[in-house]
C-alpha cells in the first residue's frame, strides 16, 4: 500500500479520526485522509483508509484503501503506514480525542513508533474542543510558547533536555525512562526548547 504518486511529497496533512466533531475551516487547506468513521466529519478526503466499522456510508475520497474488519493493525497504524518518504512530516489529527482510553493510548503509541523513524517530524492532537492536547515530535530541537501546565513523556528510552521559561528546566541531556513521572506537570511561562533523541509528547491537560 502506497501512497498516490500526487501526494508523495505532501508533507503536511490533516489525518481525520472518527470521534469528530467536524474538522474545522483551517484544517482543510492540507491535503486530507479520512481513517474510517473519519468520513462522517469531513465534505472531502483525498485519501481515506478503513475497514468500515463506524462507518456505513459511501466513501466520498478521490483515493479509497479498504481493508478487512479482522487484521491484526489498526485502521490508523495502515493509514500511517502510506508515509514512506523521508519528509519532515507535519501531521495534524482531528477525531482520535476524547473516546475511549485504551484507543487513546494505542493512537499515540502508534503515531510514535511512527515518529521514530521520522526525525524532526511533528503531529499534533487536537481535543474534541478544538484546542490542542499533545504534541507528538521525532527527534530533534522543537520550541512552542505556551502559558500554563504540560508534561512531557516518551514511550521507549529518550534522552532530553528542556530549557527556556519553564519551572522544572532539565539542563543537562538526561535519560527519560517510558512513562516516567520525571516529565510530570511542569509549567511553561513562555518559550521552551526541546531536545530529544527519540520520539517523545507533550501533553497540555488545559490545552494550548
Amino acid at each position: 500500500m502506497n501512497l498516490p504518486l500526487p501526494y508523495k511529497h505532501q508533507h503536511l496533512w490533516t489525518i481525520v479520526g472518527p470521534l469528530g466533531p467536524r474538522v474545522p475551516t483551517h484544517l482543510l487547506s492540507h491535503s486530507i485522509l479520512g481513517v474510517d468513521g473519519g468520513a462522517n466529519f469531513v465534505d472531502r478526503m483525498d485519501i481515506w483508509v478503513g475497514d468500515a466499522d463506524s462507518f456505513d456510508g459511501k466513501v466520498i475520497s478521490t483515493h479509497e484503501f479498504k481493508h478487512p474488519v479482522s487484521k491484526d493493525s489498526s485502521d490508523l497504524s495502515l493509514a500511517l503506514s502510506l508515509f514512506k518518504n523521508q519528509l519532515l512530516y507535519e501531521l495534524h489529527f482531528w477525531g482520535f480525542l476524547g473516546g475511549r482510553l485504551d484507543h487513546e493510548l494505542f493512537n499515540m503509541g502508534e503515531i510514535l513508533k511512527y515518529l521514530g523513524h521520522f526525525p524532526e517530524s511533528l503531529a499534533i492532537m487536537y481535543r474534541p474542543d478544538g484546542k490542542v492536547g499533545m504534541h507528538l515530535l521525532g527527534s530533534g530541537e522543537w520550541r512552542f510558547s505556551y502559558q500554563g501546565t504540560f508534561s512531557i513523556g516518551c514511550v521507549e528510552n529518550s534522552r532530553v533536555s528542556l530549557k527556556g521559561e519553564c519551572r522544572y528546566p532539565i539542563y543537562k541531556e538526561t535519560k527519560l525512562a517510558p512513562l516516567s513521572s520525571y516529565g510530570l506537570s511542569n509549567e511553561a511561562y513562555g518559550e521552551v526548547v526541546i531536545h530529544n533523541n527519540g520520539p517523545l509528547f507533550v501533553y497540555f491537560p488545559e490545552g494550548k
